[in-house]
């Protein structure tokens, strides 16, 4: 993850993340930077949270049940043990109470949907990956992003930045339809209940540009 390359996700965990956390976030960007500049990987390992988004786009659809899936993966690698069963649980009540998916007839569309954001007078680009693409009763679609970080919690500024970043990454989708989920806090964010305000493009490349500036300080020193 370097910023000029980065998920949604995470440029929002860093825009709002205490200046400790984000300075030690940026810091181990530039270790991992310097390692592969010195002909090593970059990688650590894969996303930690890739394989439980796959599981909930099986629930979603019928396909499986998100407790057993979790139960697996926990089973299966004890790296997954403390994090799994609260994503599980906010997962499954964000999903009965609150996006009103339960008993409903849902279709996972197969093509997972994918877009980026350029900003060119930053030289950076927001990558929005992997977001779950639902058909509902065959009626209304929705663009579902997920916001995994434990802090901080996604508030309702960050919220209203990444449905911006959704929209101008996503054009060939429907605005209405996407929203972003904290599924540890069991909240989302919608146009529906968070609607834009307009000044969400100027905010966002502010702050975008607050940190480059200074993720290249911490590379300075």
């Amino acid at each position: 993850m370097s910023v000029l390359d980065i998920p949604l996700r995470k440029v929002l965990q860093l825009f709002y993340a205490p200046p400790p956390l984000q300075r030690s976030i940026l810091k181990e960007d530039i270790r991992l930077d310097r390692k592969k500049e010195a002909g090593g990987t970059r990688s650590q390992g894969g996303d930690f949270y890739v394989p439980f988004w796959a599981d909930v786009k099986k629930h979603i659809s019928g396909d499986a049940d998100l407790a057993r899936l979790t139960d697996d993966r926990m089973n299966s690698n004890k790296s997954y043990k403390r994090l799994y069963p609260q994503l599980k649980d906010g997962i499954l009540e964000l999903l009965s109470a609150k996006l009103r998916w339960s008993n409903e007839p849902v279709e996972i569309i197969p093509q997972s949907v994918h877009g980026n954001l350029r900003i060119e007078a930053l030289g950076g680009t927001i990558r929005v990956r992997d977001a779950l693409h639902a058909r509902v009763r065959g009626e209304y679609t929705r663009v579902v992003y997920p916001y995994f970080s434990e802090e901080p919690a996604l508030s309702e500024e960050g919220g209203r930045l990444g449905l911006w970043v959704m929209q101008q990454a996503l054009i060939e989708l429907d605005a209405n339809d996407m929203r972003i989920i904290d599924p540890l806090r069991r909240t989302f964010f919608s146009p529906q209940i968070t609607p834009l305000q307009g000044d969400e493009g100027t905010l966002f490349r502010d702050k975008y540009k607050a940190l480059i500036t200074e993720w290249k300080r911490l590379k300075r020193e």
